[in-house]
């Protein structure tokens, strides 16, 4: 049986599984399918950014010849 938790926008009981964490309108918030496609507009997905700051082209690396 799946572990259930409310959805952050709507309340609706969503396995965790299914629930995304995003930031909406300015705060971090659970949110399940339904609400992430009907949000998308004041949805912004957090991200973690790269350790590596500069362009990676691995076709010219000398590794790979």
């Amino acid at each position: 049986m799946a572990v259930l938790d409310p959805c952050d926008n709507c309340g609706r009981p969503t396995p965790i599984y299914r629930l995304s964490a995003v930031i909406l309108d300015g705060h971090m918030a659970r949110i399940c399918p339904i609400c992430s496609s009907r949000e998308s507009e004041r949805i912004a997905v957090p991200y973690a950014p790269r350790p590596d700051q500069g362009a990676i082209q691995p076709s010219t690396a000398r590794d790979v010849w």
